[in-house]
């Protein structure tokens, strides 16, 4: 642009007065006289310096560890327990056992002196000694397979029914009978044996036959 701007020909479209700014490169503007004073009266700020954040560390709650249940190794599907098998309990006669002659009597039962001495004159009778025998107290049912484990050679039972026995014994009492390989004799309970003769004589009659008496 050529010349200077004529401020007169300005008048008419600014109310305002108008300040003429020579440019350098021959260009001037023209700036209202209230902005330029709005402009001057204003304090320029300084741009506030660069202010750097301080990291807020946020704390995350540890998660508790859950504790793993171990898995038996041998709690599988559809699987049972295997069967635990009863303690059998260890038949110890009392006496000396030592010539094969057990005598069995029911556990609730307790001989008085008497009847000891009436049950050794019974052994005695048969050419036996009372304290080389065993003596074993029972409950029912008798596990004969028990009674086996040890290896009597003759067994004489007093106040116990055929039907105590297991298996049942097959013959009444008062008559030989064999089970594998042990003989046995049933008879009454020694306190009906001490007030019954007849029985004594029952009993008497089966040991001869047993033991080869004449």
């Amino acid at each position: 642009m050529e010349g200077r701007i004529n401020p007169e020909n300005w008048k008419d479209i600014f109310s305002d007065t108008l300040y003429i700014i020579t440019d350098p490169n021959g260009v001037t503007a023209v700036i209202p006289e209230e902005t330029a004073k709005t402009a001057s009266s204003e304090p320029v700020k300084a741009a506030p310096a660069d202010i750097k954040p301080t990291p807020v560390t946020t704390a995350t709650p540890a998660l508790p560890k859950i504790p793993s249940i171990p898995t038996p190794a041998s709690a599988t599907p559809n699987q049972q327990p295997a069967p635990v098998a009863a303690a059998t309990a260890v038949l110890k006669p009392a006496g000396k056992y030592s010539n094969g002659i057990l005598i069995l009597m029911h556990v609730s039962y307790t001989m008085t002196p008497a009847q000891q001495e009436m049950l050794g004159k019974i052994v005695k009778a048969v050419q036996l000694d009372y304290n080389e025998c065993g003596v074993l107290q029972v409950s029912a049912p008798v596990s004969l397979k028990e009674i086996e484990t040890l290896k009597p050679r003759i067994v004489l039972s007093f106040g116990l029914p055929t039907d105590a026995f297991e298996p049942r014994m097959t013959k009444d009492l008062y008559s030989i009978q064999k089970h594998n390989s042990t003989i046995m004799l049933l008879a009454d309970s020694l306190a009906k044996l001490e007030t019954t003769v007849a029985l004594k004589s029952n009993l008497w009659n089966a040991m001869k036959e047993m033991f080869g008496i004449k």
